[in-house]
C-alpha cells in the first residue's frame, strides 16, 4: 500500500513538472497564427475527383446501355442508344421524324459502304453523344471524319479538320488530301497541297512509296502549278516524273535502278502513247516543254527515255529558237508587262535549298538566254546580278550584248517546322528589274523587303522568272509605249 502511495506521488510530481512546462509553452502561443491557418485550412478547396454528370452518362448509358430505346445495326453490332441523344445527329433526327419507317421502329439498320467507317470509329462517334468532350487520336482521324459525315456531325467534321492540318507531314499528307477531297473538306486540302507543293521535289526524290501514293491527277495539278518550289531548273521536274512513272509501273523499291531501267526499256514508241503509258501522260503533259530544251545533255535524257512524243516538243522548240534569234539579234530586251495570270503560265522555275546561314552564292545554267546570271544571299538580303564576264563554266551558248535587260520575277522564301510544314513565308510579289551590265540589282532592300527575322533555316528559295517576252505578247508589247522604272 506504501509502494502504491508512493508510486502516485512521484506520477503528481511528474505531471506537475510537465504542467509548468507546458504552461511555458502556452505563453509563446500564437491564438492569432493558429486561427488564421485554421481559417485558411476551412476556406481552401480540397478537390477530389468524382464521377461527373457527362461521365456517369457515358458509362451508365452508352457503355451499360442501360434504358435503351433504339436498336442500331451497324457493321453486324447492335448498338443499344437512346433517341434522345443519338437525334444531335441530323441524319438520326430527319429519321426519326416525319413519316419514315424508321420513326417507329425499335430496330434499325444503317448500311455502311465507306471502308474508312470502322468499328473503333463506330465507338468514338456515337460515343460522343453522350459526352461533353472526345478524345481523337490522329491515326485515327480519317475513320472518325468519316463517319462523323455519315451522320453530320459538323462541329466534329470541324475538329477532325483541324487535327488534319496539324499533323500534316509525310506519313499523312497524301491520305489527308484524298480524305478532304472525298468528304468535302477545302481547308484541309489546301493544306496537304501546300505541303506538297513546298516538298515534292526535295522529299520525293528519295522516296519511291510516297511517289506511288500520287495519282496522276494529283501529280499533274501539281507540276502545273506555278506555286511548285522547284530546286534547282525545271528539267529536274521531269526527273522527278521519271522516278515516279517508275515506282508506279515498276514492282521495285530499289531507287538505284531507275536510270538502268530507262536505259535498257523495251519500247520502241514513246511511252507516253502506248496503251500503258497513257495513263501516265497527264503530269508530262503538264510540264513546261520549252524550259527542258536548254541544255544539250538534258535533250539527249529526253531522247533516250523516248517517254514524251516528238510531237509534243515541236511548238516548244521553234518557240526557243525564235527567242534565241531575237535575243541575239538585239530585238527583245526583256519582258515590259505581264498580269498574273500571263507571269504565272510562261515563268521559269528555279529554286535552291539554302540549309545554313551565312553568304550564298550561285546561278541556275542554260536558261537566261545568254544572260549570266548570279544570285547572292546573305543574312540581310537576296540580289541578282548580271555578270558580263562570261566564262567557261556558266553554260552559255549566245551572249547578250545589250547594255540593259528587264526582268520580271517572283521571289517567296520559305522555312518549314520537323513536319516540313510551312512555319513562315515571305513573298516578294512581282518585281520589275532593269540588269545592267556588270551592276548589282539588290531585289531585297529594306525599301522593299529585307530578309525577315522570323526566316530560319534550312531556308527554300523558289523563284519565278521572265527573262524573254512571250511570243503572244510581243505583237501587245510593241504596240504599247510602256517605260519601267527602275526598282
Amino acid at each position: 500500500m506504501g509502494a502504491y502511495a508512493s508510486k502516485i506521488a512521484s506520477m503528481s510530481n511528474t505531471m506537475h513538472s510537465v504542467y509548468r512546462g507546458c504552461k511555458r509553452k502556452a505563453e509563446d502561443w500564437d491564438d492569432d497564427y493558429e486561427s488564421d491557418y485554421i481559417d485558411r485550412t476551412l476556406q481552401t478547396p480540397k478537390k477530389r475527383k468524382l464521377l461527373t454528370t457527362a461521365q456517369y452518362i457515358y458509362k451508365t448509358l452508352f457503355q451499360e446501355e442501360k434504358g435503351s430505346d433504339i436498336t442500331v445495326l451497324i457493321l453486324g453490332k447492335a448498338w443499344r442508344l437512346h433517341k434522345v441523344y443519338i437525334s444531335q445527329s441530323p441524319y438520326f433526327a430527319s429519321m426519326f421524324s416525319g413519316s419514315w419507317r424508321e420513326t417507329n421502329e425499335k430496330v434499325i439498320s444503317v448500311e455502311i459502304t465507306d471502308p474508312n467507317i470502322t468499328m473503333n470509329s463506330l465507338t468514338v462517334v456515337l460515343g460522343s453523344f453522350y459526352q461533353d468532350e472526345v478524345n481523337l487520336e490522329p491515326k485515327e482521324t480519317i475513320s472518325i471524319l468519316a463517319t462523323a459525315t455519315l451522320f453530320q456531325l459538323q462541329e466534329l467534321i470541324d475538329e477532325c479538320a483541324n487535327i488534319m492540318v496539324e499533323t500534316m507531314n509525310s506519313e499523312t499528307v497524301v491520305s489527308y488530301y484524298n480524305a478532304a477531297v472525298s468528304y468535302g473538306i477545302p481547308n484541309v486540302k489546301a493544306a496537304a497541297k501546300r505541303w506538297l507543293e513546298v516538298n515534292l521535289l526535295d522529299y520525293g526524290w528519295t522516296h519511291l512509296h510516297f511517289l506511288k501514293q500520287l495519282t496522276p491527277e494529283l501529280m499533274a495539278e501539281l507540276v502545273a502549278s506555278p506555286d511548285l518550289v522547284v530546286l534547282q531548273t525545271e528539267f529536274c521536274i521531269y526527273m522527278l516524273l521519271r522516278i515516279w512513272l517508275f515506282a508506279h509501273t515498276q514492282n521495285c523499291e530499289d531507287i538505284q535502278g531507275i536510270n538502268k531501267y530507262y536505259t535498257n526499256h523495251k519500247w520502241t514508241e514513246p511511252f507516253l502513247i502506248t496503251e500503258e503509258g497513257r495513263q501516265y501522260a497527264a503530269p508530262f503533259k503538264a510540264l513546261k516543254m520549252k524550259y527542258l530544251l536548254l541544255q544539250e545533255q538534258d535533250d539527249k535524257i529526253l531522247y533516250s527515255d523516248n517517254l514524251i512524243p516528238p510531237s509534243w516538243l515541236h511548238g516548244a522548240y521553234r518557240e526557243q529558237w525564235l527567242h534565241l534569234l531575237r535575243i541575239d539579234g538585239n530585238e527583245d530586251r526583256g519582258p515590259v508587262q505581264m498580269t498574273e495570270e500571263e507571269f504565272s503560265k510562261e515563268c521559269f522555275r528555279c529554286g535552291r535549298l539554302i540549309k545554313t546561314s551565312g553568304e550564298h552564292i550561285w546561278r541556275w545554267k542554260a536558261f537566261n538566254y545568254g544572260l549570266d546570271l548570279l544570285m547572292t544571299i546573305d543574312t540581310t538580303s537576296l540580289r541578282i546580278e548580271r555578270n558580263h564576264r562570261l566564262d567557261s563554266n556558266c553554260g552559255q551558248y549566245i551572249k547578250a550584248s545589250h547594255k540593259e535587260h528587264k526582268v520580271l520575277m517572283k521571289v517567296r522564301l520559305y522555312s518549314l517546322d520537323k513536319q516540313h510544314q510551312v512555319v513562315h513565308v515571305q513573298d516578294s510579289g512581282i518585281l520589275k528589274l532593269r540588269l545592267r551590265k556588270n551592276t548589282e540589282h539588290i531585289i531585297f532592300q529594306q525599301e522593299i523587303m529585307s530578309l525577315d527575322k522570323q526566316l530560319s533555316y534550312p531556308l527554300y528559295i523558289s523563284v519565278n522568272m521572265q527573262l524573254v517576252t512571250p511570243l503572244a505578247l510581243e505583237e501587245r508589247t510593241t504596240s504599247t509605249d510602256v517605260t519601267l522604272s527602275d526598282t
